[in-house]
């Protein structure tokens, strides 16, 4: 959970304060699916549920990490500390109900794939990369685009993601193919 963690610490950095390509980068959802995944993968049992649980809990760390972080990242006002602290952690609720989701789901996904060396669960892992930069941009279209949702203005982004997620596919396709050879 330590990496964990410090993933969630370190993407609050990445995304800093400002809009521009930092919080694009900072706003890429994918690698919050592959967290939990890889949580799953090494869990070192041979029940499902473990691997769930796993996932969640990485996901929940990598939340704390980050919204921990976000208190000395973000430009809160002059407050003390402890209420920047407050204002950023009050965010994990809203995050954390959606962990209770996607963590246990990519958890048991990436030990699905670690059992049986699952095609369907690493399409679903390579699914999210490639198909993300057209979800931001549906929902930019949907709330009407504005800076918030820059997914137009950094193409060298999302196409880097979806390569990232086809790239990611073919290792866990030849990892399974040498597996079952």
């Amino acid at each position: 959970m330590g990496f964990a963690a410090v993933f969630g610490m370190a993407a609050a950095w990445i995304k800093g304060n400002d809009i521009g390509l930092r919080y694009a980068m900072g706003n890429v959802s994918a690698v919050w699916l592959l967290l939990p995944f890889l949580a799953g993968a090494t869990a070192g049992s041979r029940r499902v549920i473990t691997g769930a649980l796993c996932g969640l809990a990485a996901t929940l760390a990598a939340l704390t990490g980050f919204y921990f972080a976000e208190s000395f990242v973000l430009d809160l006002g002059p407050h003390p500390w402890l209420t920047d602290l407050s204002l950023t952690m009050g965010t994990v609720v809203y995050y954390g109900e959606r962990a209770l989701v996607t963590g246990p789901i990519f958890g048991a996904l990436g030990f699905w794939w670690q059992q049986c060396r699952s095609l369907a669960a690493a399409g679903v892992l390579a699914a999210s990369f490639v198909l993300e930069p057209a979800a931001w941009w549906l929902y930019g279209m949907h709330i009407g685009g504005g800076a918030a949702y820059p997914v137009p203005d950094y193409p060298a982004l999302w196409l880097g993601e979806i390569a990232i997620g086809i790239a990611g596919f073919a290792l866990l396709r030849r990892m399974a193919r040498r597996q079952s050879g």
